[in-house]
This record gives C-alpha cells, structure tokens and sequence, in this order.
C-alpha cells in the first residue's frame, strides 16, 4: 500500500467537498437538526425525566454518528461508480486496498469533527456527563467508528458482487443493524431468539453501555471491551471479504459494468 496514493485520494475528496459547497451542509445537516430535536427535548424531559431525555440525546448522538461514518465511505464509492470515476482510478493503478483505506481515511476525518460539534452541542443542551466522562466517550467513538468502517466495507462488498442497482444499501442498511443493536432498550426486551442476535450486533454494547451510565453515573468497562470485541470481529470479517467480492466481481465482469 502506497503512502503516496493514499494522501493523493483524500487530497481528492477534500478537493471535491470544498468545491461542492452542498456536500458540506449536507453532512451536517442531519447531525445538527438531530441534536436539536433531542436536545430541546432533553430540555423538556427535565421536567418529567430527565435522564430518559439524555438517553435519547446521546444514543440518537451514536446513531447519527454510526451512520454518517458508514454511509459517508459508501455514498463516496457510489458516486464515483456514478460519475465513471471508478474506472479511471483504477485504470491509474491505484489496489483495491488502498482506493478503500483512502475513502476511511477521509470519512474519519471529517465524522470524527462532525462528532465533536454534535458533543459540544449535547453539553450546552445540559449534558455535562460527557466533560467529566469525557475519555469514555472518546472510547465510544472509536468503537462506532471502527463498527461503521466495517459494516461499510460489508455494504461496499455486497454492491461488488451484486451490482450497482444495490447501492441503495449504502444508505438503508444500517437501520437493521441499529433496530437490532437495541437503542432506546435493554436487549432483554427482545424476544428471545432475537436477543442471542443482539448480542453480536455492532453497536449493542455501546447503546447499553451509554444507557447505564447516564442512568447510574458510572461506567461498565465490560461495554467497553465487548463492543471493541464486537467490532474488530466484524472488521476482521470484512475486510477478507471485500477482497474476495472485489476479485469476483473482476472475473465475472461485475466490476467494468460498475465503472
């Protein structure tokens, strides 16, 4: 994997966003308006119960936050299959590896601020937990982010294999994941053969490990270890996977009618 390429891509993609204005508001537009609804609301739920409208607040944070960094890296593999970018990038000779790690390299950077804004934002709706807890928080975030850049890469493969028509699941296919990681609920509500499911979902032990600690104060670092668990499992699963997707997708021909 070449250094130089890998800058080369992300110079592109900030290239394009700071040319297209639009894809600036349209990243932040959904990460802002979501904190203000559940923000103004965790004001309101003071009232009544305050600590329901901070679950709400922070884990409707982690969700949009989820979902910008795994849609983000697809939604840019998708559009440079529409513009024909695709084709020309690696005619140039730029791996499979190194077109992927450049689109997380970029999608990081800029979710990873947008993360940030969201936070500070929390912490003027009230929030303060996240000051005096704030290296945890830090450690959700990361967890997220690896979570997202895999079921990313498991999106991305899947669109290898079956085609271009499939790209809507850049967009729509982490709600089940989200539904199924349960946000606003402990697993056990599940039914019973669902919860078993739950408990291998990506975000599972970040959402219950949030809910416990703005409920209790104190933070469960097994949340922690199982969520990175979790998450590096399915990152080591996909990356495997993207590559045997990409090779398929080359042979059958897949890839040209992509491009």
């Amino acid at each position: 994997m070449r250094i130089n390429r890998l800058l080369a891509m992300v110079h592109r993609d900030f290239l394009i966003i700071t040319r297209l204005k639009w894809k600036i508001a349209d990243m932040l537009y959904m990460p802002i308006t979501t904190v203000l609804i559940w923000g103004l609301f965790s004001i309101y739920a003071k009232e009544f119960a305050a600590e329901a409208g901070f679950v709400l607040l922070v884990v409707n944070i982690f969700w949009t936050f989820a979902q910008l960094s795994q849609s983000s890296i697809n939604h840019g593999m998708m559009e440079d299959v529409w513009s024909g970018s695709l084709k020309q990038l690696f005619f140039s000779g730029i791996t499979e590896f190194e077109y992927l790690v450049s689109r997380i390299i970029s999608t990081v950077i800029l979710s990873s601020f947008i993360a940030a804004i969201m936070l500070v934002m929390a912490f003027y709706f009230g929030f303060t937990m996240i000051a005096t807890h704030l290296p945890v928080f830090i450690a959700f975030i990361g967890i997220t982010l690896i979570a997202s850049t895999a079921l990313s890469v498991i999106v991305a493969s899947l669109i290898f294999v079956m085609g271009r028509e499939y790209g809507f699941l850049s967009w729509a296919s982490i709600q089940i994941f989200v539904l199924l990681s349960a946000p606003f609920f402990p697993v056990e509500t599940f039914p019973p053969f669902l919860q078993g499911i739950s408990q291998v979902m990506p975000y599972t032990h970040i959402f219950s490990g949030i809910r416990v600690m703005i409920e209790t104060g104190v933070m469960q670092t097994s949340y922690l270890i199982n969520g990175t668990i979790v998450a590096v499992v399915y990152l080591l699963i996909s990356l495997p996977l993207y590559r045997l997707s990409f090779l398929r997708a080359k042979k059958t021909g897949q890839l040209v009618r992509m491009a």
